[in-house]
């Protein structure tokens, strides 16, 4: 039966007493980590081709006893270290040997003061001279304060950009609210005369451009082509012209006809009950039968509501 108690330790009995400096021990296996000696035999008895413990013969508890023993002997975490090895270059076709592997470990372990690592990167510092020192700290610091500054300057001008759209879209505010007012209406339609005669005087100066040039060319003096090349710029600007006297002709109409709705929508407010019954007295005294239901008498109505609120409201600017 196998020694469940020790995990399979069958020692060789010539091998049992060992003699170490003053120290003899009758039992190997009590200078190493019983866990340790458990894995170890499990791997052994693995590669002899026993599945369990249980299952093996003395013989071969005996060789694999002896395969961990001198194993453990050589490093006191040596199975634990060919697991985790085999485990990291499993499917790898490059690799050190354990061997090799197990010294490199060694060595990033700690050490006595008075011992040297044989993989040691660390070198002693070189003299440094003064131009050393400040090119190694001022240089940095230096680059470092480009940075900054660059990056508050980027800050700096993407705040100034967000000033001005908030600043645009302000002023644009501003005129659009402008327009809704009794004075800014009249503001903007009075700018809107100063450029349409502006305009009218820019387009009679540049007609009178053209005389000369169509003088040439009726005498003979000029070709076509050359009297198109001569009025070329002064046509195309009073196309220009022509095309904004139309847009403020637009502008001036809307602004007069928001005007005009708006003194409608005042008036509106202050019409009160006898109001719309006088309207409709005004239509029956016009002839219009009021029994004809609301359908037949909208019209009328509302043709004389506009006159009242156009009549009201001039009342009250003339006053």
């Amino acid at each position: 039966m196998a020694n469940n108690k020790l995990h399979g330790y069958n020692p060789d009995p010539s091998k049992e007493v060992e003699h170490y400096g003053k120290a003899t021990y009758g039992n190997r296996l009590d200078q190493f980590n019983p866990a340790e000696f458990r894995k170890g035999m499990d791997y052994e008895l693995i590669d002899l081709g026993c599945s369990r413990l249980s299952e093996s013969t003395e013989d071969e508890r005996r060789k694999a006893t002896e395969t961990v023993l001198k194993n453990l002997k050589e490093y006191n975490g040596y199975y634990s270290s060919l697991i985790h090895y085999e485990t990291q270059f499993r499917n790898t076709d490059k690799k050190p040997t354990f061997k090799q592997w197990l010294a490199e470990q060694g060595e990033t372990q700690m050490k006595e003061v008075d011992k040297e690592y044989k993989n040691d990167k660390m070198v002693e510092p070189k003299p440094n001279d003064l131009n050393n020192i400040k090119m190694q700290t001022l240089q940095p610091l230096k680059e470092a304060i480009k940075k900054e500054i660059s990056n508050l300057l980027e800050v700096k001008g993407k705040e100034a950009e967000k000033v001005n759209k908030a600043d645009a879209k302000k002023e644009k505010d501003d005129e659009k609210s402008s327009v809704t007012t009794a004075k800014g209406k009249a503001k903007k339609l009075a700018n809107l005369e100063k450029e349409a005669s502006k305009l009218d005087s820019e387009r009679t100066k540049l007609k009178d451009s053209q005389k000369a040039p169509l003088a040439k060319y009726k005498d003979g003096k000029m070709s076509s082509s050359e009297y198109t090349t001569a009025t070329k710029e002064s046509v195309k600007r009073i196309k220009e012209i022509i095309t904004r006297l139309k847009e403020i002709e637009t502008e001036k109409d809307e602004i007069t006809l928001a005007e005009k709705m708006g003194r409608r929508e005042v008036a509106k407010t202050m019409m009160e009950k006898d109001t719309h019954m006088e309207i409709l007295n005004i239509i029956k005294e016009a002839g219009v039968n009021l029994r004809e239901g609301a359908g037949g008498i909208k019209m009328y109505y509302e043709i004389a509501k506009t006159a009242y609120q156009e009549g009201f409201m001039a009342g009250v600017n003339k006053n």
